[in-house]
């Protein structure tokens, strides 16, 4: 049995810096990964995915190419290529991660599967290697989240993809089949179809995106229709099949029974907390109805001395929320900082369709189901000078001020670069600033931003 400081279960972005702020501190931790360095982030998340949508951008840009009065003639996409430039992308974030860790003499990576044996050890079970038996004081869980396989009849017995092996496709597909219409079905809808595929959306809900307001669904809706990506909404797959190197997805709706067929499916239904197989019902750990580990304000669960963060822990499923988890939980355990907290704080995130779907704070349903009094202002990019300059005119600005203090609630920003206009209002919100000082900022020309002034002009009454 060896002994440390901390255990630290998965290096993924909760797990990696945490482990550099303990080690930092001269204490000694053993972060134990079974996979990969760098979670779903740097493997299958965010860095892959984010670089074939560049890839699956330039194809779109290319095919524009004379709208901008440059003849190119014929392309073609190379779908081997584009997965070495991601294969590559990863490698390097991979191996920068890998490195950074290796830094500290504190830190010992081991490659394994942890199981508790009690609430202050854990076994390792090392592939071709004996186990490890390891104790500390202090053990920290950062296992991530997987793609959720729903039961549907015969899908088990059928060749699909989930959204970490799609990205392992050396083919264009010829007709891409995407179950889920949530953020990572549109993602690599619009990526597919860029690439060439012909793309087909299904999904329960009765509409895409259906946590966005109506007028987000329905420019999306638009943009994807423009792009020729069928969408089904109300619909529920009851069953499907794989014959002749086709694959068909029967479904009902409200108008009966359907089918589509296509040559490859994508199953992107969700994730599920990977909480299993880490042995914690020996020790009393508490999940939640959807396997969730619960924790408290200190990211401690039931059993004191186990600590969770990041998916596994419920927290919003993003990168930069499980990284702040990781701030959080060191200032208030090693720290002593309570005054931090992860209650209330802001969640941004962006959805990288194209245009970008970004969020901060409130939208106008969240802020009526509250009961929370509000105006709103819009400002569509078919009147924003950059876009118009770049012909990239899809979509709009949105925001939510409270009437009283003049201060911004939230905002949508669907546009091109949406995330980094986003993050703009989110610093406005952090620092206060009334939404009517943006109005009157002398803000660069000609950028998207200074579409922010155009935007808070537009702030009136819901009534």
């Amino acid at each position: 049995m060896k002994k440390f400081d901390a255990i630290i279960i998965g290096a993924g972005q909760s797990g990696m810096p945490l482990a550099k702020k303990i080690g930092a501190k001269g204490l000694s931790l053993a972060l134990i990964e079974k996979r990969a360095i760098g979670g779903t982030c740097i493997n299958d998340g965010c860095s892959p995915t984010k670089t074939m949508a560049a890839s699956a951008r330039v194809a779109h840009l290319v095919s524009r190419a004379g709208d901008f009065g440059v003849d190119v003639g014929a392309y073609t996409v190379n779908q081997k290529n584009v997965k070495k430039r991601k294969d590559y992308i990863v490698d390097l974030f991979r191996g920068g991660a890998s490195k950074g860790l290796e830094k500290s003499e504190q830190i010992t990576i081991i490659m394994g599967k942890a199981v508790f044996q009690t609430n202050r050890s854990v076994r390792v079970e090392r592939e071709g290697k004996s186990d490890l038996e390891l104790e500390a004081d202090k053990i920290f869980i950062n296992t991530g989240s997987a793609p959720r396989i729903p039961e549907i009849k015969g899908l088990a017995e059928c060749p699909f993809l989930d959204s970490t092996s799609i990205m392992e496709l050396e083919e264009t597909p010829e007709h891409l089949i995407v179950l889920g219409g949530g953020y990572i079905g549109l993602e690599f809808g619009q990526m597919f179809r860029r690439f060439g595929s012909k793309v087909t959306i299904m999904d329960m809900a009765s509409r895409l995106v259906p946590k966005e307001d109506t007028d987000v669904c329905e420019e999306i809706s638009s943009i994807f229709k423009e792009e020729l990506i069928d969408t089904k909404v109300n619909i529920e797959a009851k069953k499907v099949s794989f014959s002749n190197r086709e694959i068909t997805v029967a479904y009902e709706d409200k108008e009966g029974k359907g089918s589509v067929s296509g040559s490859h499916l994508l199953v992107a239904t969700g994730r599920t907390p990977s909480s299993a197989a880490l042995g914690l019902e020996t020790v009393g750990v508490t999940l939640s109805d959807r396997g969730h580990i619960v924790v408290d304000e200190n990211f401690e669960t039931s059993v004191p001395g186990v600590y969770a963060l990041g998916d596994v822990a419920g927290s919003p499923p993003f990168t930069h929320m499980a990284y702040h988890d990781a701030y959080l939980a060191f200032k208030r355990i090693y720290e002593g900082n309570t005054d931090l907290s992860k209650k209330d704080r802001l969640v941004p995130y962006c959805v990288f369709i194209d245009p970008q779907l970004a969020r901060i704070g409130l939208n106008e349903e969240q802020a009526k189901a509250k009961g929370i009094s509000y105006q709103t202002g819009k400002f569509w990019m078919k009147h924003a000078g950059r876009a118009l300059e770049t012909d990239e005119t899809k979509g709009f600005f949105k925001v939510l001020v409270d009437p009283e203090t003049r201060q911004i609630l939230g905002a949508t920003i669907l546009s091109l670069d949406g995330g980094e206009i986003m993050a703009v209002l989110q610093m406005a919100m952090v620092g206060k600033v009334p939404f009517d000082q943006i109005q009157h900022l002398p803000i660069a020309h000609p950028t998207l931003a200074e579409s922010l002034n155009n935007l808070m002009g537009q702030v009136k009454s819901t009534d």
